[in-house]
């Protein structure tokens, strides 16, 4: 394990990404997102995901530099083609679009298809909450079998959609919901194979549909699947993961899963909600700090020594790896060298 400055993490991204082929604006947004990510101590969907962006970006998943286009637009809604683009920078400008709406009309709600991976999806509605605005997204992957099996079933049916909400809270940090409708995202289970540990109970069935802890019986072969987000309430987070299909799906003329296809991605679903349009924000403000109040001031638990409000965990893990540096496993610093390497970069 090492300890690395987000600008160091920063700096190696973008050289990696910039010797793969993308333009250099594109991968400072690219690593920005996937840096903020391990900041916040999402590390599924930090810098890991280098080498994996740059093999795809070597099959021609991705393609770097490729323009968006605005299918179709009304004052409160827009259909965006991203004609397979860099998801991040796609999502932080699908986002904007929303944010722009719904200064002038209230709410903007903005699909997107054609869009590779978009990192961390609670990236996106926080923009929103900075612009003193509620932000949702939800997102499915589309051209794919999926990873995650219905409730009852044993085999991959869905992909572990996440959902994620934004809202301004008074604090540094806004009140935020960012959850898979899986019990873990891939990219977690993947960090627990990396650091060579096993999954707690609950997460995912083997090939045959038994428990495993084992985070290789997830990858095979054969392939086992993730399970709905709710425990033995599961088909909470099954009901919710085809909620996200065909808002992110359907709805954005992305797809769904259940066929894989040359053409695969993210596909998007954004809202941005001016909550000045409904009541004075400085109003809204003093409801949710009374929220706060009320909810910490709750009787704890004999081992709990404090609450804490969706979204303060991640400003807590961010303030002290700004102060410390970003953990990277070997593994996942071993991978990066070498997709460096592969592309003639030095770090």
């Amino acid at each position: 394990m090492r300890y690395l400055p987000a600008t160091q993490l920063q700096e190696i991204g973008a050289q990696i990404l910039d010797a793969a082929g993308s333009p250099p604006t594109e991968s400072v947004t690219v690593t920005d997102v996937l840096v903020r990510a391990n900041l916040l101590g999402h590390d599924s969907h930090g810098v890991m995901r280098i080498p994996q962006y740059v093999n795809e970006i070597r099959n021609g998943e991705i393609r770097p530099g490729t323009p968006i286009e605005i299918e179709r637009e009304t004052p409160a809604s827009a259909v965006i083609q991203a004609h397979q683009g860099w998801g991040p920078v796609i999502a932080r400008q699908a986002m904007q679009l929303a944010i722009d709406k719904a200064r002038r009309v209230a709410i903007g709600s903005v699909v997107v298809r054609g869009s590779q991976h978009v990192g961390r999806v609670g990236e996106y509605p926080t923009m929103a909450a900075e612009a003193q605005m509620i932000g949702m997204a939800v997102v499915n992957s589309y051209g794919r079998t999926g990873s995650v099996a219905p409730w009852g079933g044993t085999e991959r049916r869905l992909s572990p959609n996440p959902i994620a909400f934004a809202i301004p809270s008074g604090e540094p940090w806004p009140v935020m919901v960012d959850i898979t409708t899986s019990v873990f995202p891939e990219g977690k289970v993947r960090v627990t194979r990396y650091a060579g540990k096993q999954l707690p109970p609950g997460v995912i069935i083997d090939s045959a549909g038994n428990p495993t802890t084992d985070p290789a019986a997830f990858y095979g072969p054969p392939e086992g699947a993730l399970l709905p987000l709710g425990g033995i309430v599961g088909h909470k987070g099954y009901a919710l993961g085809i909620v996200a299909e065909l808002l992110a799906g359907a709805l954005s003329g992305a797809g769904c899963t259940g066929k894989e296809t040359e053409d695969k991605g993210n596909g998007i679903f954004f809202q941005a909600i001016n909550i000045a349009a409904l009541l004075p924000y400085e109003e809204f403000i003093q409801t949710v700090q009374e929220q706060i109040a009320w909810v910490k001031s709750s009787r704890k638990k004999p081992d709990v020594s404090e609450i804490l409000f969706p979204g303060e965990p991640e400003y807590r893990v961010a303030q002290q790896r700004s102060a410390q540096g970003i953990p990277v496993e070997d593994s996942i610093w071993q991978e990066l060298v070498e997709t460096a390497a592969s592309l003639g970069v030095p770090i």
